[in-house]
């Protein structure tokens, strides 16, 4: 039998699967790749194949499945930087709605102030009526010129006022609230302003027939002559003096009395000159003298601001000027306390 070695180089190739001749320096090598080999070589590719698309399988899940969690945790984000910022409105609407709670208390405040305010003067007229002589013919239309101011001012209601539903939170509630309190405001005010100028009106009235003197005759009087009953040197030029001398710069300007009265005498004198004397009752009498013209006679009643006559120089007198002089139960009074 013939050993294998000796066979012909064809009949052993037949055993190999693959044969690979190679040569190099003259030599010539044989690589054989046998049958076996070649079927381990392609499990192993199978295998190295197979294990690979499973790595990468899984990686791709797995890179999946992360992307979804990033996803996931922005939307967390997301959703937590929601809450945040609704956390801050909800805080800045908490300190809008304490800022709207103090705004509503100083307004009734405010409010409170202004009625206090309204009575007072409601109070301090009633007072001033209760006051006058309801036997007097000048009360009588004094109270007719009252009743007058009143239904000429009397504020006008033009229907019901409308106020705006309450609705369901509490920021709207306070912001509701707060407009029917600026409605409230502003009637309030135009109250005010109807009830002021009635009061002014009363107030004017009630002047014009005041009993007491006050103010001066004459509106742009400058005083020459100031009230020196004593005679002291260190007033004016030191002479006695039971009035004042109200110049008027040359010009004849009218005299209005100081109170209301009635006038008792309207005459000429050697001293004074045209002069009027006015019964003011309760102890007050007021003179005006060196008076170019009296414009009123005895007897005739006057109010206060009424015109009785114009500065003069009649009498013993160096300038155009009016003396006037104020009298309390038969003791002459400093005029300047009567302003």
């Amino acid at each position: 039998m013939e050993s294998r070695e000796n066979l012909p180089l064809n009949n052993q190739s037949e055993h190999h699967f693959l044969s690979l001749h190679i040569a190099h320096k003259g030599k010539e090598k044989s690589l054989h790749v046998k049958k076996t080999h070649a079927l381990a070589f392609c499990v192993v590719a199978c295998l190295f194949v197979g294990g690979s698309a499973v790595t990468l399988g899984s990686y791709f899940n797995t890179k999946n499945e992360l992307m979804t969690y990033e996803q996931q945790l922005l939307q967390v984000e997301r959703t937590n930087r929601k809450l945040t910022q609704n956390s801050r409105a909800l805080e800045n609407e908490n300190t809008e709605y304490t800022q709207n709670i103090e705004k509503l208390q100083n307004k009734a405040v405010e409010l409170e102030q202004k009625i206090n305010e309204l009575e007072n003067v409601k109070n301090n007229l009633n007072d001033q009526l209760n006051s006058i002589n309801t036997n007097d013919s000048a009360s009588t239309q004094l109270r007719n010129a009252v009743a007058s101011c009143l239904v000429q001012e009397k504020p006008q209601v033009v229907g019901t006022q409308d106020f705006t539903p309450i609705v369901t939170t509490s920021f709207n509630k306070v912001t509701a609230l707060a407009v029917q309190l600026d409605r409230i405001n502003s009637r309030l005010n135009e109250t005010e302003t109807s009830f002021t100028k009635v009061a002014t009106n009363v107030t004017e009235t009630l002047s014009a027939y005041s009993d007491i003197p006050c103010g001066m005759p004459v509106a742009k009087g400058i005083i020459s002559t100031g009230f020196n009953p004593e005679g002291l040197s260190t007033i004016s030029d030191g002479r006695v003096h039971y009035g004042l001398d109200l110049s008027t710069r040359s010009k004849i300007l009218p005299i209005v009395a100081t109170a209301a009265g009635t006038v008792i005498e309207a005459e000429y004198h050697s001293e004074y000159g045209n002069y009027v004397l006015i019964d003011h009752g309760n102890g007050f009498v007021t003179r005006y003298a060196h008076n170019t013209e009296n414009l009123v006679s005895a007897g005739d009643v006057v109010k206060k601001g009424d015109t009785i006559a114009t500065t003069g120089a009649t009498g013993q007198s160096t300038g155009i000027h009016c003396h006037y002089e104020v009298i309390l139960n038969g003791i002459f009074q400093d005029p300047m306390d009567f302003q």
